[in-house]
């Protein structure tokens, strides 16, 4: 009889790992969970040049590969665009492009001609790295994706439904609790982002969280202007297929500890305009839209991802975008099978237990 996994959590993380474990034979019921969702307002990007250590490195290089096995299975919005990073200067950028040519990741640096070859409307600094090997996806599209592909494998979506607790007995969780009734399993997988803290807490779990706010700014649309991913110290942007320019408000969006915003939406998308107004120089521009989001983010900044206790495991992290094909993969695996070398290697430093 196939194993009952019920997901807390229809994001990016739940929605990858449902459809690894529907492929997998497992019969799967996702929960949305009723917490606000990050995933809509992510900025997309794909990288491992942004770690925090080489387990981290080494997680998010299997993210990326994880990405490509994607791609050969599925139609999803995911596009290896590379990406153009002026973050650093000098001594400081040559440093960087060593560091990351240790670990073995790709990296080239680029003069000011180089540089203007690769993306004319930019306005060209003195020379930039550049990461073949990064790319973007399209958040809300790609969720859709995976959720629909791991509903062909048989997975069954509850939306609307808020889990208000697990139901343990004799030490085992069993299923969840909802305002609608109980939903039983073998298996609860916790990957409700910001909700995930309160929900395990009240089963007598420590996934300790911390307050990530962000403003995501998407621009009108205009003509293609943009092929890479740009990483500069006025912000990160991209472009999507339809035009639309996007820039996080915050200027080093991956590295932002701010735990409130400081500024209303209309600020922060009128000082994000301009910034992307001096990276575009000859691009007429204004903005259309602000999200905002809560990035589930656990106090050290690293993912949370594995075995809580028996029938019920957690997966939390930023950034969920860049890890999500390959904790799906482990996530299913360990599922079904329980912990293996490979899970254990890719997986140890990130245990929930660390925070016990």
């Amino acid at each position: 009889m196939a194993k009952r996994v019920v997901i807390v959590g229809s994001g990016i993380i739940g929605a990858a790992t449902a459809y690894r474990l529907g492929r997998a034979g497992a019969d799967v019921v996702i929960v949305d969970g009723g917490a606000p969702g990050a995933t809509a307002a992510s900025f997309g990007w794909l990288n491992a040049s942004f770690h925090h250590g080489e387990d981290h490195y080494r997680l998010r290089v299997e993210g990326l590969a994880a990405y490509d096995r994607l791609l050969a299975e599925l139609e999803v919005p995911v596009r290896m665009t590379g990406c153009l990073s002026t973050e650093f200067e000098g001594e400081r950028m040559r440093a960087e492009a060593a560091n990351l040519s240790a670990l073995g990741y790709p990296v080239e640096e680029v003069d000011r001609v180089t540089f203007g070859k690769l993306e004319p409307a930019v306005a060209a600094p003195d020379a930039a790295l550049r990461f073949p090997g990064e790319g973007v996806a399209e958040p809300a599209p790609l969720n859709r994706a995976l959720l629909n592909a791991a509903a062909l494998y048989g997975a069954r979506i509850v939306s609307g439904v808020r889990v208000d607790g697990l139901i343990e007995v004799a030490g085992r969780i069993i299923g969840v609790e909802t305002g609608v009734g109980t939903i039983a399993a073998d298996e609860v997988l916790v990957c409700a982002g910001t909700g995930t803290e309160a929900l395990i807490a009240a089963a007598g779990h420590r996934v300790p969280m911390v307050p990530r706010p962000a403003y995501v700014i998407e621009t009108r649309p205009v003509a293609p202007v943009l092929s890479h991913v740009l990483a500069t110290p006025d912000g990160e942007l991209r472009q999507r297929p339809d035009g639309v320019l996007v820039m996080p408000a915050s200027v080093s969006h991956q590295g932002d500890k701010a735990e409130s915003l400081g500024l209303s939406p209309e600020e922060a998308a009128e000082a994000t305009i301009a910034r992307i107004r001096a990276l575009l120089p000859g691009v007429t521009l204004d903005w259309a839209s602000v999200r905002l989001a809560y990035r589930p983010m656990p106090e050290d900044g690293l993912p949370a991802v594995g075995r809580l206790s028996e029938g019920l495991s957690v997966a939390v992290m930023h950034s969920g975008m860049t890890l999500a094909a390959g904790i799906g993969e482990c996530l299913a695996r360990e599922v079904i099978d329980g912990p293996s070398n490979m899970t254990e290697q890719l997986l140890a430093a990130f245990r929930p237990q660390r925070f016990v």
